[in-house]
C-alpha cells in the first residue's frame, strides 16, 4: 500500500469514527422511534374491521376533510337540501338522483318526503353512504291553521261573529254575505235575551230573544235563523290546493246568552288525503317511494 492510499484511508476512518461519535440516542429517543415504527405498520383487519394501534402519546389525525376542503371540488356529493313546495322537490330529486340508488321516504305524520340520493344500489350488493338528501315538509297554510286553532272552542257571542267575519273568505257554502249578514246580526243583539231554540225543516236553527228597546217602548221580540253546518274551502298546505271541509255549527243556550264554536268534519283525514296526493306525485317521476323515515 502506497503513501496515497494510507492516506485515504485514515480519513475515512477519521470522518466514520467521527460521526459515531456525534450519533448519540437515549432511550427516549430511541423509544419513540420504536413507537412510530409500531404505528406505521399496526394496522390490523379483525373480522372485516379495520384496527389501528397508537402508542402512548400520540394521536391519530384524519386529514380526509382538510384535504378535500383544498381540492378543487368535493369528492363526492354530500349534505340535505330543504325544499320549499313539492315541485321544487320533484325537480331536485330528479336533478341530483337516479332511480337505481334513490328512495323517498314519506312520512305522513310529520307531512315530510325525504330522498335519500346515494342509497344502497337496488338489486346489488353495492352500498351508499346514504348522506346527500333532499326534503320536503308539507306546512299546514295560515287559513288552515286558524281554522284548526279555533276547532271545537266556544265562543261567547260576540267573539264568534268577529272570527266568522274575518274568515268569511274561507266560507263557501252558505255563501259568504250569508254567514257575514248572521255574523253582523249577532253582533249588533249582544244585549238581547234568547229564551227558546228549535230546528227547522230546512236544516237551520232558529233562536227566539226579547230585548228591551227602550224604558217606555217596552220589550221587542225576534228570531234569529243560523245554519246548522256550513263549508270551508282553502289550501291545507301552502303553496298547495285547495279543499272543502264541512263544519258542523254547535251552540250552547244558558242564563239568556248563546255560546257558538263548529266542529270541522275529520279534518285528519283531509290532511292524509292531500298528503297522499303529493305522495303520488313522487312516484310519478320514477323513484320508489317507501312509507317511513330513513
Amino acid at each position: 500500500m502506497n503513501d496515497t492510499q494510507t492516506s485515504s484511508t485514515g480519513i475515512a476512518g477519521t470522518v466514520i469514527a467521527s460521526t459515531i461519535e456525534h450519533a448519540h440516542f437515549d432511550a427516549s429517543t430511541i423509544g419513540k422511534i420504536g413507537a412510530l415504527s409500531v404505528a406505521a405498520s399496526a394496522g390490523q383487519k379483525i373480522e372485516g374491521t379495520t384496527h389501528l394501534v397508537i402508542p402512548e402519546g400520540f394521536k391519530h389525525v384524519d386529514l380526509t376533510a382538510a384535504i378535500e376542503k383544498a381540492g378543487a371540488a368535493p369528492i363526492r356529493k354530500t349534505g340535505t337540501v330543504h325544499l320549499g313546495d313539492l315541485p321544487s322537490f320533484n325537480v331536485y330529486v330528479a336533478d341530483q338522483g337516479a332511480p337505481v340508488d334513490t328512495y323517498i321516504y314519506a312520512d305522513p305524520d310529520n307531512r315530510t318526503l325525504t330522498a335519500v340520493l346515494n342509497e344502497h344500489v337496488k338489486s346489488q350488493r353495492a352500498t351508499g353512504w346514504r348522506d346527500h338528501r333532499a326534503v320536503y315538509k308539507a306546512e299546514l297554510s295560515r287559513e288552515f291553521t286558524t281554522w284548526l286553532n279555533f276547532n271545537k272552542k266556544p265562543m261567547e257571542q260576540e267573539e264568534f261573529a268577529i272570527f266568522l267575519e274575518d274568515n268569511i273568505a274561507d266560507v263557501v257554502e252558505p255563501s259568504g254575505e250569508t254567514l257575514l249578514q248572521i255574523a253582523l246580526t249577532l253582533q249588533a243583539k249582544t244585549e238581547v235575551n234568547f229564551s227558546s231554540h228549535k230546528r227547522l225543516e230546512n236544516g237551520q236553527v232558529q233562536f227566539a230573544y226579547s230585548e228591551t228597546v227602550d224604558a217606555r217602548a217596552g220589550t221587542g221580540t225576534g228570531m234569529i235563523e243560523i245554519p246548522r253546518e256550513f263549508t270551508i274551502g282553502l289550501r291545507l298546505f301552502k303553496n298547495g290546493d285547495g279543499y272543502k271541509i264541512r263544519a258542523r255549527l254547535k251552540y250552547r243556550l244558558g242564563g239568556g246568552k248563546l255560546k257558538f264554536w263548529y266542529e270541522l268534519d275529520r279534518a285528519d283525514n283531509a290532511i292524509e288525503d292531500a298528503f297522499q296526493a303529493y305522495v303520488n306525485q313522487a312516484r310519478e317521476n320514477g323513484f320508489t317511494v317507501l312509507i317511513g323515515k330513513p
